[in-house]
């Protein structure tokens, strides 16, 4: 919050979504609202197996490769002056396991970082 739109236009790119809005104290306010997707794979146990051989026992464990999606929201509003005045995750959870993989626009470096 505090930021100019233009940061968030450049760490999230296009927006999916904009809309007007009329704030608490009647001022004119946009929000922009990005819906992103993405998907990975990761490899998870599946199992285990022991065999009984000559002089012991074999134990084996079998791995799959699964693969996972999320989608995630982010909306940030912005007064006239271009500045975020709010800014929510997915529905307005701050900490979102769905948004910790999201795509942002390549190359670009958050301010800070």
């Amino acid at each position: 919050m505090g930021r100019s739109d233009q940061e968030a236009l450049n760490l999230f790119g296009r927006p999916s979504a904009v809309m007007k809005k009329t704030g608490a104290n009647g001022e004119e306010l946009v929000v922009l609202t990005w819906h992103k997707s993405s998907s990975w794979t990761s490899t998870e146990a599946a199992g285990t197996s022991m065999t009984h051989t000559g002089n012991g026992m074999v134990y084996t464990e079998y791995y799959n490769t699964v693969g996972n999606s999320s989608d995630c929201t982010l909306e940030a509003t912005l007064n006239k002056a271009g500045k975020i005045v709010d800014f929510k995750i997915d529905n307005g959870r701050i900490v979102s396991n769905k948004c910790k993989n999201i795509p942002y626009v390549p190359g670009y470096i958050p301010p800070g970082f």
